[in-house]
């Protein structure tokens, strides 16, 4: 079993280093922010209901004083966000071996979640109790409602603004109601692989901290500090619970292969075909909107699956395709030129100077997404051929970005796809539910790009 010796800033005036003996990174894991963290009069732990923040809850179990937390847990809470899309399994694991701990220590544990897509609409308390007994896995508004709505996946370049609108968003605004105006100290349970994780959290809240004027939570992170890796985590929770646990992650997380290795996502997808089906059906949806919308940066979630030779999922996949309502949408982006660097230097923050702009720079995308028709696939497909007939265009029917299939007529193409101070109009079928939708002043781009066209 990994030893569990933490860093005591009244001791070690060398600095913390890890269980390995090398040193931990300071900006993560200075004594002062230490001392910040024990300081506090209110502490929680972010639970994500995977391995790490489990292996981080068993050990605060054991002795929490070592983590500066009362002996008796009267200071500390813990407290989950629900995205409402967490794989059974996770669910299963934390009911059945967490949550029997938190009764026998009367350990307060709140869940909650987003209580509507806009921030004002605030977050929903789905459970507050020191007798937890039930995983409520889904609050009122959940990370696919909201993917289904924009037809869009995660993406791989944005980061974790998923993870910031449905994790870190409920939880913040929880914690802040409960302070009073205290600061709050917030451990996660990011292990020893993730220093690039804790510097970004710790520069966020830095720039936080500032604009609300004082320190509104102080983070903490004991694995790194540990220097536990994934390897120590997952043997200290098997050594403590007898389980092979898994890191909680979305099924539809670009990131699952960092979450999990890839074969060990794709036999949970085998676990679960109907959930794995309702992912392939978000990433076909995305990719008919655009092509570029994969779920993976250099491949897509079809291609996987296809190659596992998961039947079951695919033949679930296409049934939905079959079986549900359909759309054909009209996408309209506009694609603005961006500003050259020698113009930000010049003229700073906002310039709408034309000759400031460089077509070989992105810019700002505007895109519009309306639904022309709903009906059954057959139904929109024979709509959409007697539109392109109507606008004397082809129908195009390309595998290229998804294996199933894609029918679009196009009105405006793009002459070049690195090339900006373009439009592009299309037509495409695609499963129903996209909201209408467009950034705020494509109305205003779309007329002045087009009007000589």
């Amino acid at each position: 079993m990994t030893s569990l010796t933490l860093f005591d800033p009244d001791l070690d005036e060398a600095g913390p280093t890890t269980s390995s003996g090398g040193p931990a990174p300071a900006e993560v894991a200075s004594a002062e922010a230490l001392q910040s963290f024990r300081a506090t009069k209110h502490k929680s732990l972010n639970f994500g209901l995977g391995v790490d923040s489990t292996a981080l809850v068993l050990a605060i179990i054991d002795d929490p004083t070592a983590f500066g937390i009362a002996e008796d847990f009267s200071d500390f809470s813990i407290v989950t966000a629900m995205t409402g899309f967490e794989f059974p399994d996770t669910i299963a694991d934390v009911e059945n071996h967490v949550l029997p701990l938190l009764r026998d220590k009367g350990i307060r544990y709140t869940q909650v979640a987003r209580a509507g897509r806009p921030d004002s609409a605030g977050v929903e308390v789905l459970s507050d109790t020191t007798n937890p007994g039930k995983v409520f896995s889904k609050g009122p508004w959940t990370l696919m409602d909201e993917m289904e709505e924009n037809g869009t996946v995660p993406q791989y370049a944005g980061g974790h603004v998923c993870s910031q609108k449905h994790k870190a968003f409920p939880i913040d605004r929880l914690q802040l109601q409960r302070s009073g105006g205290q600061t709050v100290g917030k451990l996660f349970g990011y292990n020893a692989d993730e220093h690039k994780r804790a510097v970004k959290a710790n520069k966020f809240q830095a720039e936080r901290n500032q604009t609300a004027g004082y320190e509104t939570f102080a983070l903490d992170y004991p694995l790194l500090r540990l220097g536990w890796a994934r390897q120590d985590v997952q043997g200290y929770v098997k050594d403590r619970l007898g389980i092979d646990m898994t890191k909680s992650y979305c099924p539809v997380c670009p990131f699952s292969g960092v979450c999990s290795p890839q074969p060990d996502h794709l036999k949970r997808l085998r676990k679960y075909p109907d959930l794995a089906a309702r992912v392939l059906r978000l990433a076909y949806l995305a990719m008919a909107l655009n092509d570029n919308m994969s779920l993976y940066k250099d491949d897509t979630l079809f291609r996987r699956v296809t190659d596992n030779q998961n039947a079951e999922a695919l033949g679930r996949f296409n049934a939905r395709l079959d079986e549900e309502t359909w759309a054909v949408y009209r996408l309209r982006r506009a694609y603005t030129p961006g500003r050259r660097p020698e113009c930000k230097t010049a003229h700073g923050d906002h310039c709408a100077k034309p000759e400031c702009r460089d077509s070989g720079i992105k810019g700002t995308v505007y895109r519009s997404v309306e639904t022309v028709r709903t009906g059954s696939r057959t139904e929109v497909g024979a709509f959409l051929h007697n539109a392109a007939t109507a606008l004397d265009r082809p129908v195009e029917h390309s595998t290229t970005a998804h294996g199933v299939g894609i029918d679009r007529v196009r009105t405006r193409v793009r002459p070049d796809s690195k090339t900006y101070g373009t439009v592009e109009d299309f037509y495409v079928t695609a499963p129903a539910g996209v909201q209408d939708k467009a950034r705020p002043g494509f109305a205003g781009v779309w007329a002045s790009m087009t009007t000589d066209q």
